[in-house]
């Protein structure tokens, strides 16, 4: 597909509703006609979508990008495949500490230290045989001492020892799973979110970004299993503030979702307006070791 910066600030222009209405006629038109003009005008609406998403926009285009591009359904949803997008790319590895083999401590030291306890032991020794020597003929003459036999103490054996009571590890603490969603159109095995939560989980908490339906002030939620029973809803949440994305936070405990497929139904409400069917998610729970 060929591409020129012209038809690229023609084609942005269009899209932000900055041309005038003639400009915008005859844009059309080429539409109409050009199919390499109709992708291009896709791709350029998929940056300004992704640009939203990662707030890189300047604040007036940001507007006409969410009054024009992601005030319908099919706009929204392409937003927040965009922004799911963006938080994939941004997970980073942790990083891994290279090995360090310890250093053998030198035993030079020691032979030093042990060479010269050896020669003050023959020092020793050598002044002690001198010393003898000299009072050997004395000693032979002398009679042998007589030595008393001392009396043995009485024995008492020692009391048992009290058995000491092994010790118990306290039980671990129940942890908090939590995973970060964004609703989507797509279906199919691709689209399906594994929620991996580690088996001594006792909540799960669902944090589904809402970004770019600022429209909507208030959501119905609904989770259910793959025999499309009720598992929990919620009625009327408002949307938080998480670091700066618009999301809803519900909690639910681990014990209700055992490893499975789920479906999280969405409906979105507007100042004076009935509940708007959003596009459902689907997600998958798999039970992960201790956690």
């Amino acid at each position: 597909m060929n591409s020129n910066s012209t038809d690229d600030e023609m084609l942005r222009g269009y899209l932000l509703g900055e041309l005038t209405e003639e400009e915008a006629d005859a844009v059309e038109g080429r539409l109409l006609m050009e199919d390499e003009l109709f992708e291009l005008s896709e791709a350029i609406e998929s940056d300004l979508l992704a640009e939203y998403a990662q707030g890189s926009l300047a604040p007036a285009e940001r507007e006409l990008v969410r009054q024009r591009l992601a005030a319908s359904p099919q706009g929204r949803e392409r937003l927040m495949l965009a922004r799911s997008l963006n938080v994939l790319a941004a997970r980073e590895k942790a990083a891994v500490l290279p090995f360090v083999p310890r250093t053998a401590p030198s035993r030079q030291p020691a032979l030093r230290w042990a060479a010269l306890a050896a020669g003050l032991l023959a020092a020793a020794g050598l002044a002690w045989f001198t010393r003898e020597q000299s009072h050997i003929v004395h000693q032979e003459n002398r009679p042998a001492p007589v030595i008393a036999e001392t009396p043995r103490a009485h024995e008492v054996p020692a009391p048992p020892r009290a058995p000491v009571a092994p010790s118990v590890a306290p039980a671990p603490q129940p942890v908090k799973a939590v995973f970060q969603l964004a609703l989507t159109s797509l279906r199919g095995s691709e689209s399906v979110e594994k929620l991996r939560v580690p088996t001594r989980a006792g909540t799960v908490e669902l944090q589904i970004s809402v970004e770019g339906m600022e429209d909507l002030q208030s959501f119905h939620l609904t989770v259910r299993n793959g025999r499309a029973e009720t598992v929990k809803a919620w009625t009327a949440l408002k949307p938080k503030d998480l670091n700066g994305v618009r999301a809803l936070v519900v909690d639910l405990p681990a014990e209700l979702l055992p490893a499975g497929k789920y479906e999280i139904q969405a409906q979105g409400i507007a100042p004076g307006g009935e509940p708007e069917d959003l596009s459902p998610l689907e997600v998958e729970v798999v039970k992960e070791g201790n956690g």
